[in-house]
């Protein structure tokens, strides 16, 4: 009993151990994501965000600083920056007369706290000024072309996988090899007859047509997911279905499909993953910023030449949040397929 007590306990310290390689990138996304701009290059870094101080004068909200001068450091509230230098103003005696300094020689002053202003400015900011496109607009263009790649995928993958687990006919098998063999064949090996193909030959460059229409021809690896659940629900069902006099089609829709929600939903959660997440798919077809997804458009945000870490990392939080919601819902229904495909051959 000890030892059995001993091993589930080492077995949970192992997946913690392994959980938290995967846990501490996103909380330490997730606190960059609330962090000051000041706050982001603190040395040495911390977990626990920080916001800059400030004070109110006249109405306005001031950053407050810890300016080093003669008579020593005095925090001060900054009025504005220019040439490298900062103006300041005594906040216990506003009409004071404005101090200016180097701003090497001012320090702000931070407090423990979020700033939560990093999510609107980061989704509202155009990534590329003038195109008059922003975070939304890569959102709503990558949850278009998921959501219509989960119906792709489920309406193309489901009848062909039927007909491999339940209708007999000549060369059956041999071709469900073959099926599989397509999964052999990496994407970087098809992308140049795939670019001509769609780009020269059907003329849909910088569209989502060749991101969308390719689901709905299906891919060996669901029609292979779903034709082995397929394969676990008893056959008594079907013949009996059949005696009654219902068609294969009737059988599929009425019987297969409703007690085969655990596999539906994982393909769906797979495909909406790796459409969500796809980078090298959307970067090779789409060229008009209007029709980038968002994985293009944070490496687009990225790429320029002064980047606000806090504002990427709150737009990379904004870009995971569909995920964790798709599998919250389906989290059952996705074990529960993973636990039973495959338990038949």
């Amino acid at each position: 009993m000890m030892r059995k007590a001993l091993q589930g306990l080492l077995g949970h310290a192992l997946l913690i151990f392994v959980g938290l390689f995967f846990f501490i990138p996103f909380l330490w996304m997730v606190s960059t994501s609330f962090k000051s701009d000041q706050d982001v290059f603190r040395n040495p870094p911390t977990f626990i965000p920080y916001k800059n101080s400030t004070v109110t004068i006249d109405g306005i909200e001031m950053l407050l600083y810890n300016v080093e001068l003669e008579t020593g450091i005095q925090q001060l509230a900054l009025i504005q920056i220019a040439d490298g230098e900062g103006t300041f103003i005594d906040p216990a005696d506003p009409a004071a007369e404005e101090i200016v300094v180097r701003m090497r020689r001012a320090e702000p002053i931070l407090e423990p706290g979020l700033r939560v202003q990093n999510y609107p400015d980061a989704l509202n900011r155009a990534t590329r000024p003038g195109v008059g496109v922003n975070f939304w607009t890569y959102f709503r263009n990558s949850l278009y072309i998921a959501a219509l790649s989960v119906i792709g995928t489920l309406l193309s993958c489901a009848p062909v996988a039927y007909g491999f687990a339940r209708i007999r006919w000549p060369g059956r098998d041999t071709i469900f090899v073959l099926v599989l063999a397509t999964m052999m064949l990496p994407f970087q090996v098809m992308m140049i007859p795939l670019y001509l193909f769609f780009t020269t030959t059907l003329g849909w460059g910088n569209t989502i047509l060749p991101l969308v229409v390719p689901t709905f021809f299906g891919n060996g690896f669901d029609i292979f997911l779903l034709r082995q659940f397929f394969r676990t629900i008893p056959e008594e069902l079907c013949d009996a279905a059949r005696v009654d006099g219902a068609s294969e089609l009737d059988i599929f829709i009425q019987i297969i499909l409703p007690l085969s929600k655990p596999v539906l939903a994982t393909v769906a959660v797979f495909t909406f993953l790796y459409a969500w997440n796809d980078f090298t798919a959307p970067l090779l077809f789409l060229t008009s910023p209007q029709n980038y997804t968002m994985a293009i458009g944070l490496q687009d945000f990225q790429g320029q030449h002064t980047v606000a870490w806090n504002q990427l990392m709150a737009a990379s939080v904004m870009f995971t949040i569909p995920i964790i919601i798709a599998f919250f819902f389906a989290q059952r229904s996705f074990i529960q397929g993973i636990k039973l495909t495959g338990l038949k051959e």
